[in-house]
């Protein structure tokens, strides 16, 4: 199946899904330890996707090492992550050189949604590792014809600014965070479209974005599980596009762990139908999200992920980041801000040069938080790096 397959149909869709779904059970049982033991008395080919047993970010954590299923000397690449404010045992992901190129791949058909061969494409994530997010990007532009500037990670705007300005890009992907910042301080370049993802996408990124640069703005959803690819928009931005070649994507209750049917909100659920290294088995991913049913405007006829909401353990607190995000990233003139929580005290730094700001910000968070007493303040320093939290002091 390629990647995409728009001629395919829901029924094919489902055949072909069976059959690699059994291919990646047996393959799974037979290779690594731990899926020995998870899968035991399942039949592949028998089993039904929803008789499956779940996995989670504390199964990779705790027996990541038994989750593997190709000798070390066929690891190409592992990536460690710690849980945030965590001192346990880290999360490692493990890929094969053929895990890897098919995140290429993906990247290379995914991206002629928004550019094509001789287009320059400036990307705003880290490029320094071998096999890391950025180079795989800057392989996949590759391969499509594009022409890739690997910035890297934006510490200084200016400099990005200017790098901007001398590329003069077709289109520019980044964190939403990122690229916002940089079409508030250049919105002259007007880059014809853009391609937000590894993080959140606030509507008021988007909107601002959309305002400046009048450019088109596309979603992309992936994990460093997914091996960072998963399911991008397409030009009719009627939801991102799975692919279908190498996942399957369910929408469950996170309470009562059962399926829910198009356009009702749950946990995003991810299960590899081609994974080498580490497959995953309705891997838990914790990311609120929808499925879209009908058809798309480009033709396509198969469900497509919608709107990813955030992270769930965020999501169910009244005062959350996306709520700050939405609010704050309004108003033109901050650029960034940060924020903590120490019992019912909100503080909130947001960069900007406008003193006027502030007051605005807070009026604006006390229409949505009336039992936090919320105190604003301001920098010319960078408020903010990295992806936005709220720091929850004790």
């Amino acid at each position: 199946m390629k990647i995409f397959d728009q001629s395919i149909s829901p029924e094919e869709l489902a055949g072909y899904r069976k059959d690699m779904l059994a291919r990646q059970l047996a393959y799974a049982a037979e290779h690594s330890p731990f899926y020995a033991e998870l899968l035991s008395g399942v039949i592949p080919g028998r089993a039904e996707l929803t008789d499956l047993p779940f996995t989670s970010a504390g199964d990779v954590t705790a027996r990541g090492a038994e989750m593997v299923c190709v000798p070390g000397s066929e690891v190409q690449r592992i990536v460690t992550q710690r849980t945030s404010g965590s001192s346990g045992s880290p999360k490692r992901i493990y890929f094969s050189a053929a895990d890897l190129q098919a995140t290429v791949d993906f990247f290379a058909v995914g991206m002629g949604y928004m550019c094509s061969a001789g287009d320059r494409v400036l990307v705003l994530m880290s490029g320094n590792t071998p096999d890391g997010l950025g180079s795989l990007v800057e392989r996949g532009l590759c391969k499509l014809g594009a022409e890739p500037l690997i910035y890297g990670n934006v510490t200084d705007y200016g400099d990005a600014v200017r790098v901007c300005r001398e590329f003069l890009p077709h289109t520019v992907i980044g964190a939403p965070a990122t690229v916002r910042r940089l079409a508030l301080c250049a919105p002259e370049l007007r880059p014809a479209n853009v391609l937000l993802s590894s993080d959140y996408v606030s509507d008021a990124a988007v909107g601002t974005i959309r305002r400046l640069w009048e450019c088109g703005v596309f979603t992309h959803y992936g994990l460093t599980e997914t091996c960072y690819g998963c399911a991008v928009e397409c030009p009719s931005h009627t939801g991102m596009h799975i692919r279908n070649d190498e996942f399957i994507i369910e929408i469950i209750d996170p309470e009562l762990l059962i399926p829910l049917p198009a356009w009702q909100p749950g946990e995003i659920v991810i299960t590899t139908l081609r994974r080498e290294a580490f497959p995953l088995v309705r891997y838990r991913t914790g990311d609120m999200g929808v499925m879209i049913g009908g058809s798309c405007g480009c033709g396509s006829s198969l469900p497509r992920l919608g709107r990813v909401f955030g992270r769930i353990d965020e999501l169910k607190r009244d005062l959350n980041v996306y709520k700050l995000d939405e609010t704050l990233l309004r108003f033109d003139a901050i650029l960034d801000y940060s924020a903590s929580l120490h019992g019912s005290e909100l503080s909130v730094l947001i960069e900007t040069e406008d003193r006027g700001v502030s007051g605005k910000a807070k009026a604006g968070l006390e229409k949505l938080f009336s039992d936090v007493q919320i105190s604003v303040s301001e920098t010319q320093t960078g408020a903010g790096a990295g992806k936005r939290k709220i720091d929850r002091l004790v």
